[in-house]
């Protein structure tokens, strides 16, 4: 798998020198680059796609009548690292309370389900928050005891039925729903999604930016870093193991197919290590192993023009006759009305990767699915934008887990002058992201820089 890059035969004479090279300008990327700048490290970050942001997706167009609709990241938990990385880009932010009650339907079977009693998901969600609290070292990460507690290996249907959590699975299970086949995954991983925090903030709210836009801080943070950031831009071969204290970077720009040398003295990967995505690294063989063994789902998002669905009308597609209420997948997980007339939002899963053509003949006749069901007259989807978040949720086996897995993935930071983080080392929430790379930095790369200072 290494690849050693003075075997490329034409090195590249463009050569950008930096402390940092980033791989990856999503919400973990972006904002290291911004804390390493704060610290006056100087960084490149590398991104494939033509802007910041990652998972968090925002659609303008004249359609929307001007307003943001944003379809992927919706929501931030109300913390201090939330609201000190707004801060720093003098983004107000608003409170916002989650009180969108969605109908839970069936697509498919065309079977509305019915809620449990608000008092029942009370008391069981209250049961799900006292089993959260034996585990605060979730909170960042995944440094895990050992031996691994069973709870957090059984299979989250195991401790669903264990813990007598039916009623809060009828609250959480399409929140939790993206992350593919939740009832067979490793409670650890479910716990670190529906964390405290997000509880927290279903029962007191999130906040967002007052403009509604939640790609702002990522416009702000390009504008911000400048020609510090390469977009639109691949990474083509690296070498980490130079004698001159030095990494090597080649990258191509696909606009021009221009080729550039970065040379840095440290390399933070912020992509999902999947091999595919690691392929043009000089992988090690334990990094290989490592991240041979994730598996993943697939998330994707839309937003559609359908005139006819109810203002503030949210469908939630659960399986009627599922012990879980998981949906049948690919399908729809979330159809959902927006303040933007006649525009929806759409989330959709599936366990394995759709064409863009695939995608939506899927959505089509899922909707076409719940109009026959619903008796609601509404046009058919005009596809605006779609955003693809796959591989989403990275997993490994519960065996896995418990042999140290994790104990292994902890212990390739820093070697080799490479830091990793991002969903795959945390969960799939922003702001849990951005308080996990903030201690790998503080950790790392800010004590680096004063030994080097200091000599």
């Amino acid at each position: 798998m290494k690849t050693n890059i003075d075997n490329i035969r034409d090195i590249p004479t463009d050569i950008i020198t930096r402390d940092v090279c980033i791989i990856g300008g999503g919400a973990a990327g972006t904002y290291a680059a911004i804390r390493l700048r704060q610290m006056n490290k100087n960084v490149v970050v590398v991104e494939k796609k033509p802007c910041l942001g990652g998972h968090t997706m925002t659609y303008f167009g004249s359609e929307s009548g001007g307003r943001a609709v944003d379809y992927g990241v919706r929501y931030f938990q109300d913390l201090p690292t939330v609201r000190n990385f707004f801060a720093h880009f003098e983004v107000p932010l608003e409170q916002v309370p989650f009180d969108r009650d969605p109908e839970l339907f069936d697509f498919r079977a065309g079977k509305g389900i019915c809620p449990v009693s608000r008092l029942d998901a009370d008391v069981a969600t209250a049961r799900y928050r006292a089993q959260l609290s034996r585990y605060p070292y979730l909170s960042a990460g995944f440094q895990l005891p050992e031996p691994v507690p069973e709870d957090l290996l059984l299979p989250f249907g195991q401790f669903i039925m264990k813990h007598d959590l039916w009623a809060f699975i009828n609250t959480i299970g399409g929140f939790i729903n993206p992350l593919g086949d939740w009832p067979r995954q490793p409670t650890l991983y479910v716990m670190k999604y529906a964390n405290p925090n997000v509880l927290e903030g279903m029962r007191t709210g999130f906040v967002r930016p007052v403009d509604g836009n939640n790609s702002t801080i990522y416009i702000a943070a390009q504008r911000e870093l400048g020609e510090d950031v390469l977009l639109k831009t691949r990474v083509v071969a690296i070498d980490r193991d130079r004698t001159d204290g030095w990494s090597f970077v080649i990258v191509q720009k696909a606009e021009d197919q221009k080729v550039c040398l970065i040379r840095a003295r440290w390399i933070i990967v912020t992509i999902p290590p999947t091999l595919e995505n690691m392929g043009c690294f000089d992988m090690g063989s334990d990094e290989s192993r490592l991240f041979s063994q994730f598996q993943n789902t697939h998330l994707y998002t839309a937003v559609v023009r359908m005139k006819g669905l109810p203002p503030k009308a949210c469908y939630m597609n659960r399986g009627a006759d599922d012990q879980f209420k998981r949906p049948k997948l690919p399908g729809i997980l979330v159809l959902a009305s927006n303040d933007a007339v006649d525009l929806n939002t759409i989330q959709f899963g599936s366990p394995m990767p759709l064409s863009e053509e695939e995608l939506k003949c899927a959505i089509a006749e899922d909707i076409l699915s719940l109009q026959q069901h619903l008796g609601i007259d509404f046009t058919a989807p005009e596809f605006l934008a779609i955003g693809d978040h796959s591989p989403y949720q990275l997993t490994v086996s519960a065996d896995a887990i418990n042999k140290g897995f994790y104990r292994e993935l902890n212990d390739l930071q820093g070697n080799r002058k490479t830091l990793y983080t991002g969903a795959a080392f945390e969960s799939h929430n922003t702001p849990q992201i951005w308080e996990f790379t903030e201690a790998l930095l503080k950790k790392f790369v800010f004590p680096s820089f004063e030994r080097n200072l200091a000599t």
